[in-house]
């Protein structure tokens, strides 16, 4: 198989992708049962944190720590008072105590215990993947782990055969919670991260999974998807004609078929679903730690389908664990002039919900081979290397696309959003793309003295050369880094995608701090990469590819580009904050701003997993016992087992200790 990559039309890009809207019901989504009477009545906590030793064991000396990251910086105390949802009081126990009402609640940090800012997630997407995620996940990850490194049969590993096997269990078993009773519907499958030499799909292996239920399997890149014979032949009887290999290439092929499915989604339940989906979004990231997400694809409404930002806005507004950020993103030039301009204004909402950017996005995924590249990739879209399997290097035409009419569109959609006053950060993963995503807003005429008001970004940022960082220091744009390009992807890249060279050049954290003096943030684009703050810390200290053969010794992603522990923490809190606009509500404990932190068993800058050479692997590890946000304990890992133990008496024995 073989695809030349011409896109006349479409957003060719997994994360901010429009096809997911094709399978919400027409019909017009209001409030849902599950969020009904959820307003905040849960009153905010009065109460001290304050380092300490053990109180229930007096042999246990050691004591915790409470790091404020204030004004940037590594900073302890000793104490921290909270009231009203806010921090009141930091320093001293003394000196906070006195700052307090009289009998105030305390709860003591210990045993090497830390207590943080909450943890941003400054770039993910919440519709699409609370979509997607009622589809059967066919990805590859466990958990924060790659499937292949952690399963213990063979048959388990990331391959064509688990994905045909894991699709095939859904045809017999179904679940409550799938998009449709009719179709069996697949997502997140990753052909260059599968571990069998033949990536392809068609109609003739998803047969393998029925001969008689429709199969819609969607690659994680978004620009192609599957489906089989039953599939075909449905589509058929629709009015929909179909590729007989039942490969579909874009929106133009896709669509059709997505909407053929939405048919088969009933509204009513679709709509509850999607609240419940999004709801367990909001808890995951709450259990890994994280207090605010930053939404960097929400589409503006245009009168018709679902409002996407009063959706996100009022369940920001009702008893949520999050706090939520948002871009607005533009996929035409007419998006912006149709849809956002004299509509929307930036950074005028409040500490629940801020739309704070305007998107735009340049290219596709490096991953999906359509990122847009100077040079073409190394491999075909079988993720075969040029040169073997008969291929000729000379077929080697396939440099990505770029998803912009350039350079009228492109350049002037910066621009205008720009002279709207609209802060904008642009997806740009190739180096084509991220040349003429600088020139773009060079001719926007901003500069490093806007750097405070605006705070303009580029998103992923993949493969920066040393003049790019050069133009963005002047420019006053800051990168957000998906660093999972480097732990998941590292290997594939390097050997197989892009080659070694350019593989160096792949989230460069180091360079964009010491050389170039740009404040960095650490992004998951969640569903691209799994939530998880403590991960993306870990992947940019040590930069391992975890996608390595485990036979060979641990391999580095150009170490060069390590960065410190508390470069990591501060890419996750304090400069995440300040990149998403909202600083002067979270990113650090700091007296005025509120009571978002988050409280780990260990303390990740001195954690050590005191085995091998490097030893902040296995960070993501540490366990999160509580997360607060305005000072209301919104996840705990003690609830968290004694709700299992309600559900599950048996496997009390071994573990009362814990609650």
């Amino acid at each position: 198989m073989s695809h030349t990559h011409n896109h006349p039309e479409g957003l060719h890009c997994s994360c901010c992708n429009p096809m997911w809207k094709s399978l919400i019901p027409d019909a017009k989504l209001g409030e849902t049962e599950n969020e009904k009477n959820t307003e905040n009545t849960t009153l905010s906590n009065t109460i001290i944190f304050r380092t300490g030793t053990n109180p229930m064991d007096e042999n246990d000396k050691n004591i915790g720590y409470i790091q404020t990251m204030a004004e940037g910086k590594d900073a302890m105390v000793e104490a921290v008072g909270i009231k009203n949802g806010y921090i009141i009081a930091t320093g001293s126990y003394d000196s906070v105590k006195e700052k307090m009402p009289e009998d105030t609640a305390e709860q003591i940090i210990f045993g090497g215990q830390t207590l943080l800012p909450g943890f941003f997630e400054p770039h993910l997407h919440i519709l699409p993947t609370a979509v997607f995620n009622m589809a059967t996940d066919v990805g590859p990850f466990i958990g924060q782990e790659l499937r292949t490194n952690v399963a213990t049969k063979e048959e388990d590993k990331y391959s064509t055969n688990w994905i045909i096997q894991t699709l095939k269990k859904e045809a017999t078993d179904g679940k409550k919670e799938s998009l449709s009773d009719t179709w069996i519907f697949g997502s997140n499958a990753d052909p260059s991260l599968l571990i069998n030499h033949n990536k392809e799909f068609n109609a003739e292996i998803l047969d393998r999974v029925s001969n008689t239920q429709p199969v819609f399997l969607m690659n994680s890149s978004m620009h192609l998807a599957y489906v089989n014979t039953a599939a075909i032949e449905l589509a058929a009887r629709k009015g929909v004609t179909l590729n007989k290999d039942g490969i579909l290439k874009e929106i133009a092929e896709m669509e059709p078929v997505l909407k053929i499915i939405a048919e088969s989604i009933n509204p009513i339940t679709f709509e509850k679903k999607l609240s419940t989906e999004v709801d367990k979004i909001f808890k995951e990231a709450s259990s890994r730690g994280a207090t605010y997400l930053f939404d960097a694809g929400i589409e503006p409404y245009s009168q018709k389908g679902l409002n996407q930002p009063e959706y996100l806005k009022e369940k920001a507004n009702k008893d949520c664990s999050v706090r939520i950020g948002g871009a607005l993103v533009a996929i035409t030039l007419d998006d912006f002039n149709n849809k956002i301009e004299n509509k929307y204004y930036p950074n005028k909402g409040n500490d629940k919900f801020n739309l704070a950017y305007v998107k735009v996005v340049s290219d596709g995924s490096n991953q999906g081979l359509t990122g847009y590249q100077k040079a073409p990739y190394d491999c075909n879209e079988n993720f075969v290397l040029y040169g073997e399997d008969g291929t000729k290097i000379s077929e080697q035409i396939n440099e990505g696309v770029f998803n912009y009419g350039y350079p009228i569109e492109f350049n002037t959609l910066i621009s205008k959003a720009v002279d709207n006053n609209w802060p904008v950060m642009v997806h740009a993963n190739g180096d084509h793309a991220l040349d003429r995503t600088i020139n773009a807003f060079k001719l926007a005429g901003i500069n490093k003295s806007t750097i405070e008001s605006r705070r303009d970004r580029i998103e992923h940022a993949s493969l920066l050369s040393n003049q790019n960082m050069a133009d963005m220091r002047e420019l006053g744009i800051s990168p957000s880094f998906l660093i999972g390009h480097v732990g998941y992807w590292g290997w594939v890249f390097q050997q197989t995608i892009l080659g070694k060279e350019r593989s160096n050049h792949l989230d460069r954290c180091y360079a964009a701090l010491h050389d170039y003096d740009m404040r960095i943030t650490l992004h998951s684009d969640n569903s691209v990469t799994p939530l998880g703050p403590l991960r993306m810390m870990e992947q940019s200290i040590t930069r391992i590819m975890e996608g390595a053969p485990k036979e060979l010794n641990t391999q580095v992603l150009n170490k060069t580009e390590r960065i410190t522990r508390f470069q990591a923490l501060k890419a996750m809190t304090y400069d995440s904050a300040w990149q998403c606009h909202a600083d002067k509500w979270a990113g650090s404990l700091e007296v005025g701003k509120c009571a978002d932190f988050v409280l780990l068993e260990e303390n990740p800058l001195t954690y050590s997993n005191k085995e091998g050479v490097y030893s902040a692997q296995g960070m993501r590890n540490i366990p999160v016992l509580e997360t607060w946000k305005g000072g209301i304990k919104r996840y705990s890992t003690a609830d968290e087992i004694k709700e299992l133990l309600l559900e599950n008496p048996s496997l009390r024995v071994g573990v009362k200790d814990l609650v």
